[in-house]
């Protein structure tokens, strides 16, 4: 085992250390006060594009993305001072930012095991642009129909205001790590493990306030609007978007 795959391989021994969600109440607490316009939020979440060799000749389409590149997605979740809680990494890169999520173990545990897997009680959520599902569990924008009101224009304010956290973390990770930003193996397993180890190191770094702030890689990663679900747990969470919305307009 050469050097580059002995530390590779402790990077990814060393995961969970490093990348968890909040155990305890004060880790609770101490995330949702990180994030200071919107309420009770326990993370936000970002989906973004690792490119990759050409993958097998049996792979190939199912790994192009929308700009014609070979990609796996990468989709994490961080708290306000930058620490990823969640990663899920390897998806394939044409998939959509909400297919991923919905294949996604956090979803999937939410699925098994319910809400309370993650959140602590029904007024607590994480934040996703408008490429994710409104759940009880997850505040997204509103839509543009076409036009917002007062009240809508300044929740999604408050909303991308703390989200923009995320939108950030992977032109961070680029700019620190460059072998992220094209993977150089044909191989899709060593493409998620240098992604991970990537995500690893980002954390290390933050949690011993080795900050990255300079050169950062311009990561673009546009995605289309979904249209919300008509279900009774959509509903719910209109409802509880609403008086969120509300409570900020107040409270300017």
């Amino acid at each position: 085992m050469n050097i580059v795959n002995a530390l590779l391989y402790i990077m990814l021994k060393i995961n969970k250390k490093y990348i968890f969600w909040p155990r305890t109440d004060e880790e609770v607490e101490h995330i949702i006060n990180g994030f200071t316009h919107y309420p009770n939020v326990l993370g936000a979440i970002d989906g973004s594009q690792i490119d990759i060799k050409v993958v097998p000749h049996t792979q190939h389409d199912s790994y192009v993305n929308r700009y014609l590149r070979h990609s796996i997605n990468a989709m994490v979740i961080s708290t306000a001072e930058k620490i990823l809680t969640y990663v899920f990494i390897g998806f394939p890169g044409s998939a959509h930012d909400s297919r991923v999520f919905s294949n996604s173990t956090f979803v999937q545990n939410i699925a098994t095991h319910g809400s309370q897997f993650y959140f602590p009680n029904e007024e607590c959520h994480i934040l996703g642009d408008s490429a994710f599902p409104l759940k009880m569990w997850m505040m997204t924008p509103y839509k543009r129909r076409p036009a917002l009101n007062r009240i809508e224009r300044q929740h999604n304010y408050h909303l991308s205001a703390d989200r923009v956290v995320v939108e950030h973390i992977f032109a961070r990770i680029k700019g620190r790590f460059r072998r992220v930003i094209f993977i150089n193996t044909y191989s899709i397993s060593k493409a998620i493990e240098i992604t991970t180890a990537a995500c690893v190191l980002h954390n290390f770094c933050y949690m011993n306030k080795d900050q990255w702030e300079d050169e950062l890689y311009e990561d673009v990663n546009e995605q289309e609007f979904i249209a919300e679900d008509n279900d009774e747990e959509t509903r719910r969470a209109q409802l509880k978007r609403n008086r969120i919305a509300r409570e900020l307009l107040n409270n300017v």
